[in-house]
């Protein structure tokens, strides 16, 4: 790394004209030579001071008029009128569930009225402010209270409800994350050994939740459905999911895990976990129809009270376990179980495995057999199926769309198609899980998919031959005409658009294909790489697209918990693009390779970030073979380190972690949530045979920034713009000819 490198901010303009030659006339007219100009819209664009270079814009306009300067400046206002609507909305928003919340906590109504505060600090203009309130203060201990006190008689989903109100309103503060984990280790046990038994707890649920529900005075009363379905919860029984699960994948797991996992916690919290895991088993209610033992309640009372004495053996420990002396812990629990509620190995195995991994991090945890196989798939971005994109509506799996050049959509599957069938079997209570793996398969195999579609009176019968489906993890700005996107989000100013949804081993060949295709056709100016939302993958894969845009120096290295390198990885001038300007949009779902990404080229100045702070999910996770690979453990060993020595990840306590945009620029969970469907359904490829009604609101990518959707995005736009603009002054001020602008 050079201090060349660090310090020089990267002109954000080459090769593209927006204004004619003439523009230093127009500046010297109004008093201000093009030397001072183009800096000075430099500086406000990239500072995000939009208002005052509409104000620049405007004034230089009126001194002479240049239909580039008014393009430019429609953009400005245009912007500044969808910020300025975007909060006035947004402060009406903000009173009327304030008001509510104030209404429904006065009425004793707790749920709703957390769900209006929770939405009132969405909308509020400081949200630590709001979070200060009174009103607020007074509504959060009547929660916690009503929280704990379902807890303790055991009414786990009230009191997660509660719980979750809670975190939802403090959002990244973690306050409640312990009793959080602790209901919903409950609830866990109850899905997965007990589903009939946790339907129950959701029937009783949704009744008290209807009586419950009253309106404000004054408030349209909302239509409650008397005949509500009940819960139904579908899936693979216990039994199949831990077919394979022995304990001595339990053994090797908390002997790597002790002294490799970047904390070096030893065996004692470990230990600790898996006691904890069987606590919560034998004090939760309703295990008696899988477990018969759990009938007997001097069973389970002697199990209760043998792993109370263990807890207690390992919080009076005055020294660290070694593995021997561990392994013999573990043999008294085996023998604690064998002698009480006889519970299988693998049930004991996953227990303890479960709680030893909850005692490390949220990203660290054992890839059981029956999770194997998605693991791989995830990892290796291609699995062999039919090319769909599926989700739950309304309790029918749903096409969302097919995915191009596969076999569903050459066979003519479309978005919206319900999947009814799959090889003759009905999908009706299906959970997605189960849908993903009966649909893929072996390649070559077939599948008989039964489609339900509008319009069609029956049934429409697909056999599907199995294909390798490449995930795409590289996405433009629209569907081209021809099939395949189209990537210029202002192709005549030559700008650019990527959307990148995770880090594959085929990221970065979409990514060249993308630049080369663009660079092929009118040229490419500069480019806005989208990482919203994408949660990150492959650091191989990071590094790869960072090498895209840094010709030199240290990218990422890795450290230990002593913050000492462990590995650097370096940029190679041979893999870098021609130098063009860039703007990487990120959020709150923007996690680890993103952050590798964005962190890269945020250090070396290479271009500018716009969105709001990143997750923080800067840790390094080895992959290790348990019991001659029929399992693995995912294992949190190292930290991330961005080349300017940041460590991005958010550890319990920081104040300080995750990339924090050089212009930020908030979006309501309304606003993204829209932004999120709409999006998905411009994505959605449909059937160039399909009647569309001429007067229907087709959705389209252009109309997102008509309607001021993505403010976001919009801002990388008017800085791009901007700074080609500038460029063009300094041309001219040069007295250079000015290139085409298209």
């Amino acid at each position: 790394m050079t201090d060349r490198h660090l310090l020089h901010r990267t002109s954000w303009i080459i090769a593209a004209a927006l204004l004619a030659a003439n523009f230093t006339a127009l500046s010297q007219a109004h008093g201000e030579d093009a030397a001072s100009l183009a800096p000075t819209l430099r500086r406000l664009a990239n500072s995000g001071s939009f208002d005052k270079l509409g104000d620049l814009l405007k004034t230089e306009q009126e001194s002479r008029k240049d239909e580039q300067v008014a393009t430019l400046l429609r953009a400005v206002d245009q912007y500044r009128k969808h910020d300025t609507d975007s909060t006035a909305v947004r402060r009406a928003d903000y009173q009327k569930a304030y008001d509510k919340m104030v209404a429904q906590s006065g009425e004793g109504h707790v749920t709703e009225a957390m769900f209006n505060a929770i939405e009132a600090s969405r909308l509020a203009d400081d949200m630590d402010t709001m979070l200060k309130d009174q009103k607020v203060v007074e509504l959060v201990k009547k929660t916690e209270a009503k929280a704990l006190a379902a807890y303790e008689k055991g009414e786990w989903l009230e009191s997660l409800g509660y719980y979750r109100t809670l975190e939802a309103l403090f959002d990244d503060s973690h306050l409640h994350d312990e009793q959080v984990k602790k209901v919903e280790r409950h609830l866990r046990v109850l899905r997965f050994y007990a589903p009939r038994a946790l339907e129950k707890m959701y029937e009783a649920r949704a009744k008290q939740l209807k009586a419950e529900r009253k309106p404000v005075e004054g408030e349209e009363k909302k239509a409650v459905p008397e005949d509500d379905e009940p819960i139904k919860i579908t899936g693979d029984t216990w039994e199949q999911r831990l077919k394979d699960v022995q304990l001595s994948m339990y053994r090797q797991t908390i002997s790597r895990a002790a002294h490799q996992h970047i904390t070096s916690p030893g065996y004692t919290p470990l230990l600790k976990g898996s006691v904890e895991a069987l606590v919560t088993m034998a004090a939760t209610n309703g295990l008696d129809a899988a477990f018969p033992k759990f009938k007997n309640e001097t069973a389970v009372k002697r199990f209760r009270e043998g792993l109370a004495r263990i807890r207690k053996d390992l919080d009076n420990l005055n020294a660290a376990l070694n593995y021997l002396q561990a392994s013999e812990i573990i043999d008294s629990i085996v023998d604690l179980n064998d002698n009480t509620v006889e519970l299988p190995e693998s049930v004991i195995a996953y227990e303890l495995g479960d709680g030893a991994a909850s005692q490390l991090d949220d990203f660290s945890s054992i890839i059981w057999p029956y999770d194997l196989e998605q693991f791989r798939r995830n990892v290796d971005g291609k699995f062999f199926g039919v090319g769909i994109q599926i989700s739950k509506r309304d309790g029918r799996l749903t096409v969302v769309s097919p995915l191009e050049g596969t076999p569903a959509h050459r066979a003519g599957i479309r978005a919206n198609d319900i999947i009814a069938k799959v090889n003759g079997e009905d999908t009706l209570d299906w959970a997605l899980d189960r849908a993903v793996r009966e649909i893929t398969g072996p390649e070559g195999t077939t599948v008989k998919l039964g489609i339900e579609r509008a319009g069609q009176q029956n049934i429409i019968e697909f056999t599907l031959k199995r294909a390798e489906i490449v995930i795409e993890s590289i996405k433009g700005w629209d569907h081209a005409p021809n099939g395949g996107w189209t990537y210029y989000i202002d192709k005549a100013s030559k700008i650019g658009y990527i959307r990148m949804s995770q880090f594959i081993p085929q990221t970065k060949d979409g990514m060249d294909e993308a630049v080369e295709a663009m660079e092929k056709d009118a040229g490419l100016n500069a480019l806005i790489l989208d990482l919203r939302g994408n949660p990150g993958g492959l650091l191989s894969s990071a590094i790869d697209i960072s090498d895209r845009f840094v010709g030199e120096g240290t990218i990422v290295s890795t450290v230990n918990s002593q913050n000492r390198e462990t590995r650097r990885y370096e940029a190679r001038a041979d893999r870098t693009y021609r130098r063009f300007p860039i703007i990487i949009l990120v959020n709150q779902g923007s996690a680890s390779a993103s952050e590798i990404v964005s962190g890269a080229i945020q250090d070396y100045q290479r271009g500018l970030i716009i969105g709001t702070r990143s997750f923080g999910k800067g840790s390094v996770q080895d992959v290790f073979p348990i019991d001659n690979s029929l399992a693995a453990l995912r294992l949190t060993t190292q930290y991330y380190r961005l080349p300017a020595g940041r460590i991005i990840h958010r550890k319990p306590g920081e104040k300080v972690w995750g990339i924090h945009p050089d212009i930020e620029v908030k979006m309501t969970a309304t606003q993204v949530g829209d932004l999120m469907k709409y999006r998905q359904d411009v994505d959605i490829i449909r059937d160039p045979n399909d009647k569309v009604d001429p007067k229907a609101d087709v959705p389209t990518a252009a109309k997102m920034l008509e309607r001021g959707m993505d403010p976001q995005l919009e801002a990388a736009l008017l800085v791009l713009r901007t700074g080609l603009v500038a460029e063009h002054v300094s041309l001219a001020q040069k007295g250079a000819a000015a290139p085409a602008g298209n």
